[in-house]
């Protein structure tokens, strides 16, 4: 691994502040790692760059290879999910502070990361977390679930064991264990990352949503405690693989929390313009 060579004037300033470090997980996302990469490490809050390729089978870690000089590239043989890969970036940290972000953004520029960093340690927040908004007033679908977030390394350590087993259930994992915490929540408006349809074939894309939400419903059962019927429910919907039948065996979850996000998450996800073969099927 190459040693990062930090100009003088920036280790100056380093030392005057609390060391930011991006941990950055990525998993197939050839069409906007580059630039989100070139963001974070041009960025001067920004003082080293971790990215974790999580087994790409595109170009993703050949991309990462071009910037071996400037980040910490972790490469995992295997995918593992978002949750292992971030642990796995944790413990290559170096900071005091880090700064989570998605690889599949469009438009991340150094305002966002400003208004991620900027409260972080005043008035006591010891959390902030970026919640996505399509305008001033009006909230993204699930905006609670961005990856964009930042936290003390020390708070997040004692959890590493946890949070490997989360996979894409990180973020619900993430709000729920610093739920005491002071969180700032800052606004995020117009930040957009990739759909999977705009990434994958229709097919591929729905089996991903379908898993994915899975596994965040895996992750609030563990919160709600749910009686052992709506976990066989859970448990049975990682086989099915028609949207009609996930559709109905989400309508006998009894919990009503974790009922209405499976049908809510999904639903809202997979758009009506991917093959109609694969949405109503």
């Amino acid at each position: 691994m190459h040693k990062l060579i930090i100009p003088y004037d920036k280790l100056i300033k380093m030392w005057k502040r609390s060391i930011v470090s991006a941990v950055m997980p990525v998993f197939n996302e050839e069409k906007t790692v580059k630039r989100v990469v070139e963001v974070l490490v041009g960025n001067p809050q920004v003082d080293e760059v971790v990215v974790i390729d999580d087994g790409s089978s595109d170009d993703s870690l050949a991309i990462l290879k071009k910037f071996a000089t400037k980040i910490k590239l972790i490469s995992i043989k295997k995918n593992k999910g978002k949750g292992w890969a971030v642990a796995k970036g944790l413990r290559k940290a170096s900071g005091e502070i880090i700064l989570l972000t998605d690889a599949d953004l469009v438009n991340f520029n150094d305002d966002y990361i400003k208004k991620l960093l900027e409260p972080m340690g005043k008035n006591g927040v010891e959390v902030v977390v970026g919640c996505l908004r399509k305008g001033k007033y009006v909230p993204a679908p699930f905006a609670r679930l961005t990856g964009e977030r930042v936290y003390y390394k020390k708070d997040l350590l004692p959890h590493l064991k946890e949070m490997r087993a989360t996979r894409f259930g990180l973020e619900i994992f993430l709000n729920h264990l610093f739920k005491d915490k002071k969180i700032k929540k800052v606004s995020l408006v117009k930040l957009q990352g990739l759909y999977k349809y705009e990434k994958f074939s229709a097919k591929v894309a729905v089996k991903e949503y379908l898993n994915e939400g899975l596994e965040i419903a895996r992750e609030l059962a563990k919160q709600e405690r749910l009686m052992p019927s709506d976990l066989k429910i859970i448990e049975k919907l990682k086989k099915v693989s028609k949207v009609s039948e996930w559709k109905e065996k989400a309508k006998m979850i009894k919990n009503q929390r974790v009922r209405r996000f499976l049908q809510k998450y999904v639903m809202k996800y997979l758009p009506k313009r991917m093959s109609r073969r694969y949405y109503e099927s």
